[in-house]
Formats: structure tokens, C-alpha cells, sequence
């Protein structure tokens, strides 16, 4: 399973467990229509993630930034409460995901939390829906694949006291196969 995917899935679970104005209405990657009867809900997904390379070191490794979108939707009877709903439902989305342990040791670091609201009034019900982006920042390192076994080790080492050098040691350690 992807990183992303498990940090995902993290945050999720922190966001039921922080009992929000949502409740228990937190999804993963879903794209059924909502009507407000289904509403406060939130809507996490893992839209973006960017690699930077760390040199050339072998095995590749990588400093990766994930973003894990959390969309938050509510329904009210006009604007003024739905942007009422809409700060407490951030204010309890950004607590619950920068507080969670579980979440924080996933990651290095979390770079960044932008959010972005929107209230609509098209409808008889106002509408209104919160966009928070948290990247988060982690090392991954993608071993190469063993196409052939070990079966031994090698070696020479010289040891060195005061002035003089003793003669080199050769090693040679089999290693049994099964």
C-alpha cells in the first residue's frame, strides 16, 4: 500500500475519533453526490504528492511531501451560519490532525496547512465548503530488488600498532543456503 495512502487512511481515523461536528461522517476518496441532509461531512483524499530526489546514493531515496486535502461541506439556513459551522468545523479538522500522534510520527515534519472556504446560496439551504491542504513531509527509500543470493563474505583487514603494520588477514565466511 502507498505511503500516501496510509497517511490517508491516519488521517481519517484521527478526524472520527475527534468526534467534529461531522461525527462519524469522514470519508476516504469518494465522489457521490451530497445533499444536505447528509451534511456536516468530510471528504479526505490524497490528491498530490511530489519526490525530490536525495543525490545519487544508491538505492533511491527521496524526500517526499504528501497533501492530504480534507474537504469539509455544510448546510445551514443562511450564510452567516454556514460560515460559523465552517470555522468551528476547521478549527476542530486542524486540531484533531496536528495533535494526533498516530498522524505525527508518520511524518518528518508537516510543511504547511492552507485553507480555503466557500459559501454558496443557490439553493434554498446556504452551502458552504472548506478546502485544508496539510502537506506532509517524509523520507522514503526504495530498495533495490536482491536478483541474486549472498553466498559469501570477503574480506582483508590490517591492523596497525604504534610504528608497525601487521600483515593483512584474509576472511572468508560461507553463507549457508537454504
Amino acid at each position: 500500500m502507498l505511503y500516501r495512502t496510509q497517511l490517508r487512511d491516519a488521517v481519517v481515523a484521527a478526524l472520527q475519533a475527534a468526534n467534529t461536528l461531522a461525527g462519524q461522517k469522514v470519508y476516504a476518496p469518494r465522489d457521490l453526490p451530497v445533499t444536505p441532509p447528509g451534511m456536516p461531512l468530510i471528504l479526505v483524499q490524497t490528491p498530490m504528492e511530489r519526490k525530490q530526489g536525495r543525490g545519487p546514493v544508491g538505492a533511491p531515496q527521496f524526500l517526499t511531501t504528501a497533501t492530504v486535502a480534507v474537504n469539509a461541506r455544510v448546510a445551514a439556513a443562511n450564510a452567516g451560519q454556514v460560515e460559523s459551522l465552517l470555522d468551528t468545523l476547521c478549527d476542530q479538522i486542524e486540531n484533531a490532525v496536528l495533535t494526533n500522534s498516530a498522524v505525527l510520527r508518520m511524518v518528518q515534519q508537516v510543511l504547511a496547512v492552507e485553507t480555503e472556504i466557500e459559501v454558496s446560496a443557490q439553493q434554498r439551504d446556504h452551502l458552504g465548503e472548506a478546502w485544508m491542504r496539510f502537506d506532509f513531509e517524509y523520507p522514503e527509500l526504495f530498495a533495490l530488488p536482491v536478483t541474486q543470493p549472498l553466498t559469501d563474505i570477503n574480506g582483508t583487514a590490517i591492523a596497525t600498532t604504534g610504528n608497525g603494520v601487521t600483515p593483512p588477514v584474509e576472511f572468508d565466511f560461507p553463507i549457508p543456503q537454504e
